[in-house]
């Protein structure tokens, strides 16, 4: 971005704490896949389907309630913030940072705890008793300990940590998301890790049949020119790994069911499926199913919505603070452009 006097561009800058920082970048990404998630309209007169881009959460959404789909992702209303969510992203963090360091041998296990310290989301703990509160932490460190004894001794650096990927499935649906972790193999192949924070592990059974691991195998042939040699899903609650071969995962049926999702989107079939889940929906009092009762959606809007206000008044003053440095150095005829969307 070039500088010049009498006319200068800047991005937006933030004056935040470590925690404040990352969840203003983590929402922003958010802020990023759920916009391109909405369907885009038909050119008018068009005979093509709108463009529709998905993540596997998306589609998994839908699966389970396509009315959950609607509110999350079209209406895109407020949802609580999530002590699982947050814990679960500070691992993720953690293991990333760890796994992506560039060595020869293992980063220590004070590294990976450093990691989780640097990283910790605490969006979804605000009003919880700090006790309680570091249990949660403690917790992770255990589970990040354990982590580091069984994989030090076999550390190899990552090829890939969060690797984005954009893929055309064709009649104007795409797939979005991020890998995990991608490890090579001693045979110049790779493998495809998903981190999750479950409680409990799945079988082999059910990993091979997972959605989201055959996406991650189409996503690796789009990526690198070929086919990982295994996916696995890690359970790092329990210390748990379930790799299945590429042979077992079923990337045909992966598409056709996301095309089959597609179409019902497309068609706005949006009804509700009261399910085991329903007790976790933040969507509730919005839901004919439960009358009502349920999560105060406006309220949780009131809430978001002040933190958003104080976040702007922040920014406000800061790039009026930023604005002026710049006529203090460039003259005061020198022109500032704010825009928000520049990297």
């Amino acid at each position: 971005m070039a500088v010049t006097p009498g006319r200068y561009s800047a991005g937006m800058d933030k004056v935040s704490t470590a925690t404040e920082q990352r969840t203003d970048a983590t929402a922003a990404g958010r802020a990023t896949f759920e916009d391109a998630y909405v369907p885009a309209p038909a050119a008018e007169g068009s005979l093509l389907p709108a463009p529709l881009r998905l993540s596997f959460s998306q589609v998994d959404t839908y699966q389970n309630c396509p009315l959950k789909y609607r509110f999350g992702y079209i209406e895109k209303l407020p949802t609580e913030p999530s002590p699982h969510l947050s814990w679960g992203s500070s691992i993720h963090y953690a293991l990333e940072r760890w796994w992506d360091q560039k060595l020869p041998t293992a980063p220590s296990v004070e590294e990976l705890l450093r990691g989780l310290y640097d990283g910790w989301d605490d969006i979804g703990f605000a009003g919880m008793e700090r006790d309680e509160k570091l249990q949660w932490y403690r917790h992770a460190q255990q589970i990040l300990r354990r982590h580091h004894d069984q994989y030090a001794s076999q550390f190899v650096p990552a090829m890939a940590t969060e690797e984005w990927f954009d893929l055309d499935l064709g009649d104007g649906i795409s797939v979005v998301g991020s890998i995990d972790h991608v490890t090579p193999t001693s045979d110049g192949g790779f493998g495809i890790l998903d981190w999750k924070t479950n409680r409990k592990a799945k079988n082999r059974k059910q990993v091979a049949s997972s959605l989201q691991l055959a996406i991650y195998a189409l996503a690796a042939e789009h990526l690198w020119g070929r086919s990982p040699d295994w996916v696995a899903l890690e359970f790092v609650v329990p210390g748990v790994r379930v790799a299945v071969s590429r042979d077992e995962i079923d990337t045909d049926g992966a598409v056709r069911t996301i095309h089959q999702v597609a179409a019902k989107i497309r068609a706005e079939e949006f009804a509700p499926s009261p399910n085991p889940l329903c007790n976790w929906c933040d969507f509730r009092s919005e839901c004919p199913a439960f009358e009502g009762d349920g999560p105060d959606v406006a309220g949780t809007a009131v809430v978001e919505l002040k933190k958003l206000q104080r976040r702007r008044a922040r920014d406000d003053a800061r790039m009026q603070h930023l604005e002026q440095v710049v006529r203090d150095r460039l003259g005061e005829e020198a022109v500032v452009e704010v825009q928000a969307n520049e990297p």
